[in-house]
């Protein structure tokens, strides 16, 4: 029986190698996917700042539509609205109440009017229910076009999305 003897001399080191180098596989892991949870934490405030500043650009929107089809008779008139004004005035809409860096604001630019509009020519007759129109009758509806156009911000003044929309205001 030949008995070998394991003891201090005879011991090289080759497993605490091999742990060391885990070790450090591990570490490395580990710091990349911390610096990815930190990338994807960014972006997901960055989304979140971006969301509130587009539901801030559409509330204002949606209060200017709501103003604007208050005052028709003010539309109507050259004074308060003219048509194609250069440097409409900005309108701050203090109602919002979320958290952001500056309050959504819009400007309302009256538009020409593009002339009569002959709903005979715009609506189908099958798909708007048939028959209420009369053959060769037209209606014709007066309205004022605006433009409104809302600027919304996030919490950072970095975040700004604005809307805008073409709004038929009816008499």
């Amino acid at each position: 029986m030949n008995r070998q003897h394991f003891g201090h001399a005879s011991q090289r080191g080759a497993v605490l190698l091999v742990a060391l180098i885990m070790l450090l596989l591990l570490t490395i892991l580990g710091i990349a996917a911390m610096r990815d949870t930190n990338l994807q934490e960014k972006m997901a405030g960055n989304m979140r700042d971006h969301n509130l500043a587009l539901q801030a650009a559409e509330a204002g929107l949606r209060f200017a539509e709501q103003s604007i089809k208050d005052q028709y008779d003010n539309l109507v008139s050259d004074t308060l609205y003219p048509v194609n004004d250069p440097t409409p005035d900005v309108v701050e809409f203090n109602g919002f109440t979320g958290d952001v860096a500056a309050k959504p604001s819009y400007t309302v630019t009256r538009l020409p009017h593009p002339g009569p509009l002959n709903m005979q020519d715009m609506v189908n007759a099958e798909t708007a229910g048939g028959g209420s129109l009369e053959a060769g009758e037209s209606l014709i509806l007066d309205f004022v076009l605006v433009r409104i156009e809302s600027t919304g911000t996030g919490m950072s003044s970095d975040s700004k999305v604005t809307l805008r929309s073409l709004y038929f205001v009816e008499e």
